[in-house]
């Protein structure tokens, strides 16, 4: 089966949703939305008129629609494992906003879930189908910058409006849970293999429900790999990538308008600027939808997606538990 043009549903409809995902249906040539859910029923509506699509007042409707091959699941984090569930065994494919799960166990639990009903299961993590990513990717692997020294991944924003998921921790809130997937993923895309988490500290500041700071220190064979993320503090999503021969910058590596005219700073072995590589405007949502679709009946796309995402919640869990 090829997800080209398949009918797909959107389970949630929040800010994320309607800034990126959206939009991203909107222009994608792989995907068809055929109707979306929530539980706002003056909202669904509304969104439904706009996308010309269906409006699912549960999520029973929208599981028991045959038209729906595969669905997008962008609901709060502490609600992806039980959507999850819902969503593979109704028998559709599984596309969820990150983080994929809310622990290890029950991100294991539902790529385990996926495999016993022959369905698909991949988080959203879009940065990867960036071309500034690729072309980043590329620079290493043909040794630009010579042997790997060190990577420091800052990834922090101001903070967030309360009274939202993202500060109640039964909806598994916290910046840990909803930024540190980015840093440890392209820890675990840029190293040869997976690092282990050498120390990490969370924090809460102020009167926050949840945690609200947090860095850690991954190493892999005298690699060390630094990241820093938070709420509440001048936006950036950074890395520095620190070689022998040289030093690559990368400004905004994770999230961007898809009219930012992405780059990517080389500087040499002194220090010196040497190069800037403009590598274009993208919409990396329709890049991860085109790259999901092409690649839905290719087993080793999805193994290696899992390995990487179960990877990044064990760690995680234990940036939770000793941090």
């Amino acid at each position: 089966m090829s997800l080209s043009r398949t009918p797909v549903a959107l389970w949630g409809i929040g800010r994320h949703a309607t800034r990126r995902l959206l939009p991203a249906l909107e222009q994608s040539k792989s995907l068809r939305l055929v109707g979306v859910c929530t539980r706002n029923r003056g909202l669904g509506q509304t969104t439904a008129a706009k996308m010309q699509c269906d409006y699912y007042g549960t999520s029973e409707a929208m599981l028991a629609d045959e038209r729906v091959r595969a669905i997008i699941v962008s609901t709060p984090t502490g609600l992806h494992h039980q959507h999850g569930v819902a969503v593979l065994g109704a028998g559709k494919h599984l596309l969820c906003e990150k983080p994929f799960a809310h622990s290890h166990q029950s991100t294991v639990a539902l790529f385990e879930l996926a495999t016993k009903k022959g369905r698909r299961a991949v988080g959203a993590l879009m940065y990867k189908y960036h071309p500034q990513f690729q072309k980043l990717k590329s620079l290493i692997q043909q040794g630009t910058l010579g042997e790997l020294r060190a990577l420091s991944i800052k990834f922090g924003m101001p903070a967030l409006n309360t009274n939202t998921f993202r500060d109640d921790p039964t909806l598994g809130g916290g910046a840990a849970l909803d930024i540190t997937c980015y840093p440890l993923s392209l820890a675990y895309q840029l190293l040869p293999g997976p690092p282990t988490l050498r120390a990490a500290s969370v924090m809460n500041r102020g009167n926050s429900n949840t945690d609200t700071d947090g860095w850690c220190g991954l190493e892999l064979d005298g690699v060390i790999v630094e990241c820093h993320w938070g709420m509440g503090r001048a936006y950036q999503n950074n890395l520095e990538i620190w070689g022998s021969k040289g030093i690559l910058r990368c400004e905004r590596v994770f999230t961007k308008e898809e009219d930012h005219d992405s780059q990517l700073v080389l500087y040499d072995y002194r220090g010196n600027k040497e190069v800037e590589i403009n590598t274009g405007p993208a919409n990396a949502y329709v890049l991860m939808f085109d790259a999901i679709s092409a690649n839905l009946n290719n087993s080793g796309f999805f193994d290696l997606e899992r390995a990487e995402t179960e990877w990044c919640a064990g760690i995680t869990d234990q940036i939770l538990r000793e941090g």
